[in-house]
């Protein structure tokens, strides 16, 4: 009788081990099915912003285009690569076309779009103001960053104050303002070498 009564709950727990193994099998395909379709879909997005890196360079694109360059007062980091202190304000580029880049020395396109920019800025000093706003960083870190780099021209520093008034997605951010302080365009992610001397060439003749 013993034996016979065993035979059934042995069975059972069988059954039991069976099913389990099931669910493990079945919770195992669905999360590599569920990591696939994120994985797609991360994919895509990552795709989507950095062309949009690319498209947001159209003047069209940006909803300040057209707009007063929003006004700031910051503390400066540094002029003419030294070290400054004091603030600076927007008011100091009245009157002038003026760019302005907003970088970090933890960011990986800025290390090879800041030269670029700092070059132009020494060809077209005196038609054309250049600012740079260090975003989210370490006053050491952006200091060595300019130093290395060759930026002459004045430099703030900002803990995201700015990000809302100038509509930042990310960084690098270049904003072209004409003479008047009016923004004609807006570039989201890496400038090109074209891009950066197009918009330079259109401010420059308002």
């Amino acid at each position: 009788m013993a034996v016979t009564s065993s035979e059934p709950a042995m069975g059972r727990r069988r059954f039991g081990r069976r099913r389990l193994w099931a669910m493990a099998i079945v919770a195992s395909l669905v999360f590599v099915v569920a990591y696939a379709v994120y994985a797609a879909t991360l994919s895509q997005s990552g795709k989507a912003l950095a062309t949009s890196g690319v498209i947001a360079t159209s003047a069209s694109r940006s909803a300040l285009v057209g707009k007063a360059i929003p006004s700031f007062s910051l503390p400066e980091l540094s002029n003419n690569g030294v070290k400054a202190q004091g603030t600076l304000s927007l008011a100091r580029f009245s009157g002038k076309p003026l760019v302005v880049n907003f970088f970090a020395s933890w960011c990986t396109p800025c290390q090879s779009e800041t030269p670029m920019v700092a070059d132009a800025a020494q060809s077209y000093a005196g038609r054309v103001s250049f600012l740079g706003v260090d975003e989210n960083d370490t006053a050491s870190k952006a200091l060595k960053f300019i130093a290395a780099k060759g930026v002459r021209y004045p430099v703030v520093s900002d803990q995201g104050s700015l990000q809302g008034k100038f509509l930042l997605l990310g960084l690098p951010t270049t904003v072209f303002a004409n003479a008047k302080g009016v923004v004609v365009a807006v570039v989201q992610g890496q400038l090109t070498r074209s891009q950066l001397y197009h918009w330079l060439g259109v401010i420059a003749r308002v």
